[in-house]
């Protein structure tokens, strides 16, 4: 079906008008070359009435079926308090059927009376008996009752590499993570396409039509079910976004069976292609398993933790190097970072045309700045970070350390570098990951980061459009307003270059179209 917008206010484009035909986006022009070029088609003819047209917004990093989940279990990133979290548990409780898990996300302790995450022992008083998993919200920790543990195997002498217990208090972090996950109920190929469906429809709502996903390992143990639902969603063209697959695997050998297999790099089509190897070698910041090469400035005792080894990262690394796979490695401490950028010295060709990776590139050193700018590194960061982590970098790493990180700025100009938001971690609102980008502030705390590293309104939507596309190989195809694209945009009610950055979170999404459909509506 053939549909004309007019009266439009585009983005990078002097035009007024376009003209779109079943997915594509087949002319750009004036009002009156678009109404001439339709009629008689029987075309429905849309007047934006001035509104601001961008191309569909591309979250180059999250992981769409765990925020399906996400979103499907118990919500906890609106509790204060641990006793609102234990209101939630207790009402979810009720209604949790035998050999059913309590399942929740998104508590910080942080923003807690008492900054004390949830103990087991408060979670053995809602029930002894049903398993209850708490993931906190950056999703390297999680609180767990008795019975979680004990469907987990885990008991107070269980030790894990690159991951710490305290059994004590139900707390887990990092790869003991997996003992918990693998435990859980797992969801069949039907109810992970559910999660996938409701992930990509509330990622719509904030204008998304592409992502960059870590998805395999993110709802159950095994990967094969997950692609499978992913084949059969993309098979049948029933996506309301496009996916590049992050894939990432519990070992080496894993990897090497997906490789021999035949799933290797661009494989696929363009709605759900397989994209780079994943390697997560770190934790994160909030939670202090961020590895650092110097101990936390507000908790000397630790450093973090290094959840890959170097040796290990280089496995996988050259492994994918041998059959044209790009590798991006999570690696938020400057430990982490240390690690990955050793082994990329030597894999990485000349001007890095696989585009290996960093993901989140938050606490990074001058040294490291300058080989990722030397060796064009391809930096995937979540400007929608600074919100929370601009009240707790200083504290966390010191001054000296804090004033070179988050570098969006110097990685923009020096590099390919795309934006994101790392859902459900973070929700994927795009507007609010543009203005925090803009302002280095915090929306919700009284904070801000360094300002020399702000973006202006123009490069944080082309972080969010044009650098996306580029970074998952499909600027040929979407990222732009262009005639022969695919018909992916979202329209804003204002115009956010020209309205005061502090409101740039608050202007609504009209409508989010990917492949020619409407897949939100702001009625």
């Amino acid at each position: 079906m053939k549909k004309g917008y007019i009266n439009c206010n585009i983005w990078r484009n002097p035009a007024t008008a376009f003209a779109t035909s079943d997915e594509y986006i087949i002319k750009v022009g004036t009002n009156q070359e678009i109404e001439e070029l339709l009629y008689g088609e029987g075309a429905e003819i849309i007047d934006l009435k001035g509104m601001f047209v961008i191309p569909g917004f591309v979250d180059s990093h999250m992981h769409l079926a765990e925020l399906g989940m996400y979103l499907s279990n118990v919500v906890l990133d609106d509790c204060h308090s641990n006793e609102e979290v234990i209101t939630k548990v207790k009402e979810k409780l009720a209604t949790t059927k035998a050999g059913e898990w309590i399942i929740g996300r998104g508590y910080n302790e942080e923003s807690f009376p008492d900054h004390q995450k949830p103990t087991r022992q408060m979670l053995d008083e809602i029930s002894m008996e049903v398993p209850i998993a708490l993931t906190r919200a950056c999703g390297h920790v999680l609180s767990a009752n008795t019975a979680a543990l004990k469907a987990a195997g885990i008991t107070e002498h269980t030790k894990i590499e690159g991951g710490n217990i305290d059994y004590k208090n139900g707390f887990v972090e990092e790869n003991a993570l997996n003992n918990v996950h693998n435990a859980y109920p797992q969801p069949d190929e039907e109810k992970i396409k559910e999660y996938i469906r409701i992930g990509a429809s509330y990622a719509n709502q904030f204008g998304v039509t592409t992502v960059g996903s870590d998805d395999f390992l993110a709802v159950a143990h095994d990967y094969k079910p997950v692609l499978r639902a992913f084949e059969s969603l993309a098979y049948k063209q029933d996506m309301t976004v496009r996916v590049n697959e992050q894939c990432e695997f519990n070992n080496p050998k894993e990897f090497s069976k997906f490789l021999d297999d035949g799933y290797t790099f661009d494989v696929g089509d363009d709605y759900f292609r397989i994209g780079p190897l994943k390697l997560i070698t770190d934790g994160s910041l909030g939670a202090r398993t961020a590895y650092m090469k110097n101990a936390y400035a507000d908790d000397p005792t630790t450093k973090g933790i290094a959840s890959l080894e170097e040796d290990v990262i280089e496995t996988y690394v050259r492994l994918a190097n041998q059959f044209n796979m790009p590798t991006i490695a999570h690696a938020i401490g400057d430990a982490a970072l240390d690690n990955v950028l050793h082994v990329y010295k030597d894999t990485v060709l000349e001007g890095n045309p696989l585009h290996h990776g960093i993901v989140h590139c938050q606490i990074m050193r001058p040294d490291q700045i300058k080989q990722v700018l030397e060796q064009k590194l391809a930096c995937y960061f979540q400007s929608i970070f600074v919100d929370y982590d601009a009240q707790i970098l200083d504290s966390r790493v010191g001054k000296e350390l804090a004033s070179t990180s988050y570098p969006y700025k110097t990685l923009l100009e020096g590099t390919l570098a795309s934006n994101g938001s790392d859902a459900p971690v973070e929700m994927p609102n795009v507007l609010k990951g543009i203005e925090c980008a803009v302002t280095r502030k915090s929306i919700s705390y009284d904070a801000c980061m360094n300002e020399e590293e702000c973006l202006s309104v123009d490069e944080a939507i082309a972080s969010f459009t044009t650098n996306g596309a580029k970074m998952l190989f499909m600027d040929h195809c979407i990222g732009a307003i262009q005639e022969g694209y695919y018909a992916d945009f979202v329209v804003l009610e204002k115009d956010i270059r020209t309205i005061p950055v502090s409101s740039i979170h608050q202007t609504k999404v009209m409508l989010t179209v990917m492949d020619g459909n409407t897949v939100y509506s702001n009625d």
